[in-house]
């Protein structure tokens, strides 16, 4: 089972690397843009955290994501000295076009399983997730 697994992360880790460079960006900015539509608006600090960069390497990418147009900074509704980035719906479709073919194909993979499969195969990437993130900090 591991075995797959590990096979399969690394034609992600390919499609990845392909889909930021055709758009012009570092894996990284990938990634925070991942963060960003998947989770909603961050400060700065957060997503670098998210991202495991730096404040100053965050700002730089922050940066970059701003002036391709992916991000905007807008103030926090809560906090009006803080900046919150959140994604740009139209540079969030540019990045999803990459990424619905395989939705889809991914979808139909999943079509035939059932109820429970689909809960434990949850409940197992649930738990990968954390797994991987609880070394990324032991690291």
């Amino acid at each position: 089972m591991l075995l797959a697994l590990a096979g399969w992360q690394i034609p992600i880790i390919q499609l990845n690397g392909m889909i930021a460079d055709r758009l012009g960006v570092t894996w990284t900015d990938l990634q925070a843009l991942y963060v960003l539509a998947n989770h909603g608006p961050a400060t700065p600090g957060e997503l670098a955290k998210r991202v495991n960069l730096t404040t100053g390497s965050a700002s730089r990418m922050i940066d970059r994501l701003d002036a391709a147009g992916f991000v905007r900074r807008v103030p926090d509704p809560a906090d009006r000295r803080r900046v919150l980035v959140e994604p740009v719906p139209e540079g969030l479709d540019r990045v999803a076009a990459f990424y619905d073919p395989l939705v889809e194909r991914h979808r139909a993979d999943l079509a035939d399983l059932g109820p429970a499969e689909l809960a434990t195969l949850l409940r197992f990437m649930e738990r990968a997730e954390s797994s991987t993130e609880a070394r990324i900090r032991d690291l």
